[in-house]
C-alpha cells in the first residue's frame, strides 16, 4: 500500500506529522477523522532513489545476503524485541557493506509508518518471493517463523546452485577450450591448408567445400556475433530476464510447487484460513492468478484437492497427496511434506542434467573436431594418391 505523509492537529491542539499506509487518500482521511484529528495536508510519499553506490540504480542483494537477512532477523525477533529495535541492533552490529545500509533504510522506513514488506519493496533489492513471504508473515502475526522458513528455502537454493556449479565447472571449461580450438582451426589453419589444395587444381570433396564455407563465415562473423551476444547479455541483465531452457522446465515447476506448498503449510500451521493462506502465497507463484482461481473454487464449496484439480495446472500426484492430507485432517503437515518432496525432486532433476552435461559436451566437441580433421585430410589424401601415380 502507498505511504502518506499527513500534517494534522490533535484534539489537544498539538501539531503532528504522521506517516501511515492506506489503500487510498480518502481511506486515510476517514481514519484520521475517526481519530478526531484536524487534517491540514495529505501527500503521498514516493520511494527515494537510493542505491548502494549513490546512484539511481539499485544493486540486488545476493542469495547469501538475503538468507543472512532472514536468519538474523528471525533469530533476533524470537527474543521478543520489536521490529524497529531489531533493525536498529542489526544496523549497529552488521559489518557487511551491502546489508548495513539496507538495515538503515528499513529502520527509517518502518519508523516512518511502513510495513516491513512495503519497505523491502521500496528498496528494490529483495526478490519478490521473499517480499511476499514477509508480507504474509506480517498479516498472519508469524513473521519470525516465516522468516526462518524463508531462510531455509534460500539455503536450499544456494546449496543446489553450488552443486550444479561444481558439477558444470569442468564441462564448461572443456566447452570453452574446445570452442577455442575449433575457432582457431577454422580461422587460421583451415584457410592455409585449403588454399594449397585449391592452388593444386584438385577437385574438392563436398565436406571440404562445406568446411571452407564455415571457415569463411567464422572469420567474417565472429566479431559481430560476439558483439551481438554481449549486447544481448547486457540487455537481459538490465531487464532481469533469464534464458528458460526447456529441459529445466520440470525442475522449475517443482521448485515453484515447493515454494507454494511449503508456504501454504506454514501459514495453515499458524492458524491462517486456507483461502487467505493461498492469497498470501500468491506472490511466490510465477503463474499469475492461478492461486486466486483455486481460492475462488474453495469459496464456492470445493475442497482444496478438488480446487487444484479443477484449476488444471497442478499434476495429479500433487492433488492426490493433498486429498490424502484432507482425509487425514493433517493438511498443514501434508502441504509442508509435499513442498519438501517437490524440492528434493527438483534437486534430483537438476543434478541429473548436470551429470549428463559432461559426456554430451565431449561428444559434441569430438564431432566438431572430427569434421574438421576429415574435411582437411580428404583432399590431402587425394593429392598424395595423384602424386603417387
Amino acid at each position: 500500500m502507498p505511504l502518506y505523509r499527513a500534517e494534522v492537529y490533535t484534539q489537544e491542539g498539538a501539531r503532528k506529522i504522521l506517516r501511515r499506509e492506506a489503500a487510498s487518500e480518502n481511506d486515510l482521511l476517514r481514519e484520521l477523522e475517526s481519530e478526531r484529528c484536524a487534517v491540514v495536508s495529505v501527500k503521498e510519499e514516493k520511494a527515494r532513489a537510493w542505491s548502494f553506490a549513490g546512484g539511481s540504480r539499485r544493486k540486488k542483494l545476493s542469495l547469501e545476503e538475503q538468507r543472512l537477512f532472514c536468519a538474523t532477523l528471525s533469530s533476533f525477533m524470537r527474543s521478543g524485541l520489536s521490529l524497529t529495535e531489531v533493525l536498529k541492533l542489526l544496523q549497529k552490529q552488521t559489518r557487511g557493506k551491502n546489508l548495513k545500509p539496507v538495515y538503515t533504510e528499513l529502520r527509517e522506513s518502518v519508523e516512518g509508518g511502513r510495513s516491513l514488506a512495503a519497505s523491502m519493496t521500496a528498496l528494490g533489492v529483495f526478490r519478490p518471493g521473499l517480499v511476499g513471504m514477509v508480507e504474509s508473515g506480517e498479516k498472519s502475526a508469524s513473521l519470525g517463523e516465516i522468516l526462518e522458513k524463508a531462510g531455509e528455502l534460500l539455503q536450499n537454493e544456494i546449496s543446489l546452485r553450488r552443486k550444479i556449479q561444481t558439477a558444470l565447472t569442468y564441462p564448461m571449461l572443456m566447452l570453452l577450450v574446445g570452442l577455442g580450438v575449433v575457432v582457431f582451426l577454422l580461422s587460421f589453419v583451415v584457410p592455409r591448408l585449403t588454399a594449397l589444395v585449391i592452388e593444386s587444381g584438385a577437385e574438392l570433396p563436398f565436406i571440404t567445400k562445406a568446411l571452407i564455407f564455415v571457415s569463411h563465415a567464422v572469420r567474417v562473423g565472429v566479431v559481430p556475433f560476439a558483439a551481438a551476444v554481449a549486447l544481448l547479455a547486457l540487455w537481459m541483465r538490465r531487464r532481469n530476464k533469464k534464458i528458460a531452457l526447456p529441459f529445466f522446465r520440470e525442475a522449475r515447476e517443482n521448485l515453484t510447487f515447493a515454494l507454494i506448498f511449503s508456504q501454504t503449510g506454514t501459514l495453515l500451521r499458524a492458524g491462517i484460513p486456507l483461502v487467505q493462506a493461498l492469497k498470501l502465497t500468491e506472490p511466490l507463484d510465477p503463474v499469475k492468478g492461478r492461486l486466486s482461481t483455486v481460492a475462488g473454487y474453495i469459496k464456492e464449496g470445493y475442497r482444496f484437492s478438488q480446487a487444484l484439480e479443477k484449476e488444471g495446472s497442478f499434476p495429479e500426484e500433487i492433488t492426490t497427496v493433498i486429498r490424502v492430507g484432507e482425509a487425514g485432517a493433517s493438511l498443514p503437515e501434508t502441504a509442508e511434506r509435499l513442498g519438501a518432496g517437490c524440492w528434493e525432486y527438483a534437486q534430483t532433476s537438476m543434478q541429473k542434467w548436470a551429470t549428463l552435461a559432461e559426456p554430451l559436451i565431449i561428444l559434441v566437441m569430438g564431432l566438431l573436431v572430427g569434421f574438421v580433421v576429415v574435411a582437411v585430410l580428404l583432399p590431402i589424401f587425394d593429392l598424395s594418391s595423384l602424386a603417387g601415380r
